[in-house]
């Protein structure tokens, strides 16, 4: 399985940065959760997919404290079965395939800020959507294998999380036709 990746831009590392540097986890709690799974009679006729998805949040908090939700979803759903045309996703009924296994939780996380140390908006932003998952993703992991586990499901290890580099933006060439283009009114000379 592959890593998940979160890319952030220079900018945005430097002022997640500042904040890992200024803060420390001082709670992790469990806020909510949901596990589910159809029953299990026989094993699968098809293939599992497997799809993560994790979001985060600021949410209000005491003075100097950081609080973020940061909350994870794995589904997964049966593959089409080889050789069938259908397009891509759905069923030969034409709907979408029934998730076999959902885990999903958020955690509350609360970061105690140093003394003197002025968090700006963007400095949340940028920590909550790169270092705060990073922090919070092995907690995901351990309860998504409990809860396969406990469901009578084969152990899944949730991909590596990584931290990298956005890539900066190729500039865009322009066009030969544009290029030579010019603004009404401004005729060569």
């Amino acid at each position: 399985m592959n890593a998940i990746v979160i890319e952030q831009t220079q900018d945005e590392s430097k002022l997640a940065f500042e904040v890992h540097q200024n803060a420390a986890i001082h709670r992790i709690r469990l806020a909510r959760a949901k596990a589910a799974s159809q029953a299990i009679d026989e094993a699968p006729k098809s293939h599992i997919s497997v799809v993560f998805n994790f979001k985060s949040k600021p949410m209000s908090a005491p003075p100097n404290v950081l609080r973020l939700e940061i909350a994870f979803r794995m589904a997964g759903v049966e593959e089409k079965e080889e050789g069938k045309e259908d397009a891509p996703g759905k069923k030969p009924d034409g709907k979408k395939p029934e998730t076999v296994v959902l885990v999903e939780c958020a955690y509350e996380v609360d970061y105690v800020l140093r003394e003197g140390f002025e968090i700006t908006a963007e400095h949340v932003k940028a920590f909550k959507d790169g270092n705060a998952i990073f922090n919070a993703w092995p907690y995901f992991r351990e309860y998504l294998q409990n809860n396969l586990q406990r469901m009578g499901l084969p152990a899944l290890a949730a991909p590596f999380l990584r931290l990298q580099p956005k890539p900066k933006p190729r500039k865009r060439e322009k066009p030969e036709h544009e290029a030579e283009r010019s603004l009404p009114g401004q005729g060569r000379q």
